[in-house]
């Protein structure tokens, strides 16, 4: 069983149905998945914002975050300082360079539907799934 890191994009579109579903489904099959500390907190964020856009009921997030803590998932500690590096280099977000400096540092290929995050990754030699 291999290992692959997992951003908050699949973990998205897997607990809400959305068009990848299938796709995040099959590809994380007998994985072990992997991710950041602040993946909880980015579900989080990305269900409040959700709630504020009406497509969310209260009660439907919920439901939805409970799901999300059936996932098994290891959450690793990233490190800061060489994501701010990451950050930095390829102009991107914090919460991004975490996954990034995960799969370089641990030598697993990120799976992420953000296409950006996909291209930053491909140039920095990290496999994307």
């Amino acid at each position: 069983m291999n290992s692959i890191v997992i951003d908050a994009s699949c973990i998205l579109a897997f607990l809400l149905n959305q068009d990848d579903n299938n796709l995040v489904a099959k590809t994380t099959e007998k994985k072990i998945l992997l991710s950041p500390t602040c993946l909880p907190f980015e579900i989080g964020n990305a269900l409040s914002k959700l709630i504020k856009r009406n497509l969310l009921t209260t009660s439907e997030a919920i439901l939805v975050l409970h799901e999300f803590y059936k996932i098994p998932i290891r959450l690793i500690e990233p490190d800061i300082a060489n994501s701010i590096v990451i950050a930095a280099e390829s102009n991107s977000y914090a919460y991004d360079s975490y996954y990034l400096n995960i799969a370089n540092q641990l030598s697993e290929p990120l799976f992420t539907l953000d296409e950006k995050m996909k291209s930053t990754a491909l140039k920095r030699g990290i496999k994307c799934l």
